[in-house]
């Protein structure tokens, strides 16, 4: 995140991307900068397309509306976890994880087009790269304040999913399902050794899960139009499952018989804990509000 914030700073994302924006800038409609946040945003993971464009906000405050278009397809989950935690982790094969990463970067390509289908294609024009020492710490500081924002809700929402399932199973004998744990926070994909269809683990990758849409919401420095947002990811994510379809039927992939989902559960069980844990997270997290707003 402080590498991708350092080259969008200072122009080197810009004018690395620019022989790739001579051939999309007529498919995608997008300026520059904003072309070089959606390639970041692609392999950089979840957050990093919305504090990027944050910081072209910072620039452009007068344009938060665009800005909250643009999100909802700089938004992916990066590589090394769908192909190392997705992949390897749930399937026993990077095959699977590298197919689930194609299917979601193709449905926010294609949502990219589709939404920017009336803008008009952008000009040429020349870029400068301008570097500076505080460039570097701004970039580490904004990075550090982030991380924050994603570790903490991730903690929160995995407390009180397993609060709420302790609860469930002690009142009605009931399990939490697996697929609405996936929904809530995104890395209960590979937990309680289910393992779901490629193409519903294509989906639930690009949605993300409310976790990570809580953390997009809270790292935003520009208005979201959030039921916009949260709409429009569920049916990018639904193009996501389609393309993967087609992937499977194309290739003949089949994820082997013997895929496996993690044995080792590291959340914790005992709802006293929980319950702690979860309070003294909440507190950090309105704590981060009050930095943001200093």
């Amino acid at each position: 995140m402080a590498f991708a914030t350092l080259i969008i700073k200072t122009n080197i994302g810009e004018v690395t991307a620019t022989p790739l924006w001579y051939i999309s800038r007529y498919i995608l409609r997008l300026d520059k900068k904003t072309f070089a946040v959606f390639v970041l945003s692609q392999i950089g993971g979840y957050p990093v397309g919305v504090r990027l464009l944050s910081e072209l906000y910072g620039n452009d405050p007068d344009n938060s509306r665009s800005y909250s278009k643009h999100l909802c397809y700089c938004y992916n989950s990066g590589p090394a976890f769908v192909t190392g935690i997705v992949g390897i982790g749930v399937y026993n094969d990077v095959t699977a994880g590298i197919i689930v990463f194609i299917s979601c970067l193709t449905a926010n390509f294609l949502a990219a087009v589709v939404m920017n289908v009336r803008n008009t294609a952008f000009k040429p024009y020349r870029t400068e790269i301008g570097f500076s020492s505080s460039d570097i710490s701004a970039s580490l500081i904004s990075a550090a304040r982030a991380m924050l924002n994603i570790i903490l809700p991730i903690l929160l929402f995995n407390c009180v999913t397993e609060l709420a399932g302790y609860l469930l199973h002690a009142v009605f004998n009931m399990e939490i399902p697996a697929f609405l744990k996936a929904v809530t926070e995104i890395t209960n994909i590979k937990t309680d050794g289910v393992i779901f269809s490629l193409p519903i683990t294509s989906a639930l990758i690009s949605f993300g899960g409310l976790c990570v849409i809580y953390q997009i919401f809270s790292l935003a420095d520009f208005k979201v139009n959030k039921l916009y947002f949260i709409f429009s990811r569920i049916l990018i994510s639904a193009v996501s499952a389609g393309v993967c379809c087609l992937l499977l039927q194309i290739t003949g992939y089949k994820p082997a018989a013997d895929a496996f989902a993690y044995a080792t559960d590291t959340l914790l069980t005992d709802p006293l804990l929980l319950m702690c844990i979860a309070a003294m997270t909440f507190i950090l997290l309105k704590c981060t509000e009050k930095m943001k707003k200093i």
